[in-house]
């Protein structure tokens, strides 16, 4: 058991470390976007932040957009995908008990790592109130790779996750808040 731990902790520490060279990569092309202000904090809806939509450099666009729904103040963005990452996981960890007894070891691995997600994502809504970029990008890289590791743990069997495809999204949803961030100031 202890094996699968380690292979699964290596993985988990390659995608979490293949996810922050993305998001330095993709910092390094982006402009800053200074913001005026506005009336209570926030920018009006439909007035973009530098003149263009939050979601149009994210690896996923239509998600993006399907969940912040016309936001424009990169914070309250990124609040709105972690808001509804942790939402999506608790329906996750709900759902992942539907497939059954024979599976019971892995299923439990699944569940374990859908708490401990959860866990990472209410630490990361701390860290963005606070302004703490850094600890936030460490807590939702932390849950994306927990996600990971459930899949992991069926391949590390030779089965399909049956939830692989609920993990995809998780996974998406994570690399929308981690992109949103960048644009916090």
């Amino acid at each position: 058991m202890a094996v699968i731990h380690y292979t699964s902790f290596s993985l988990v520490f390659l995608a979490t470390a293949s996810i922050f060279l993305a998001v330095a990569q993709a910092q390094g092309g982006q402009p800053h976007h200074g913001g005026h202000p506005h009336p209570g904090g926030h920018p009006q809806a439909g007035t973009p932040v530098g003149g263009r939509d939050l979601c149009s450099g994210s690896s996923y666009p239509a998600m993006c957009r399907s969940i912040v729904k016309g936001q424009t103040n990169p914070q309250c963005a990124t609040e709105a995908v972690v808001n509804q990452l942790v939402v999506e996981t608790k329906h996750a960890n709900t759902n992942v008990d539907r497939f059954g007894s024979t599976q019971s070891q892995v299923i439990q691995i699944c569940k374990e790592n859908y708490d401990i997600a959860l866990t990472n994502l209410q630490t990361s809504l701390t860290n963005l109130k606070s302004k703490d970029t850094a600890g936030f990008k460490s807590n939702l890289s932390a849950a994306l790779a927990d996600y990971v590791t459930c899949d992991d743990a069926f391949g590390e069997l030779g089965e399909t996750s049956p939830v692989a495809n609920t993990n995809k999204m998780l996974r998406e949803m994570a690399d929308t808040g981690l992109y949103l961030v960048t644009m916090v100031h």
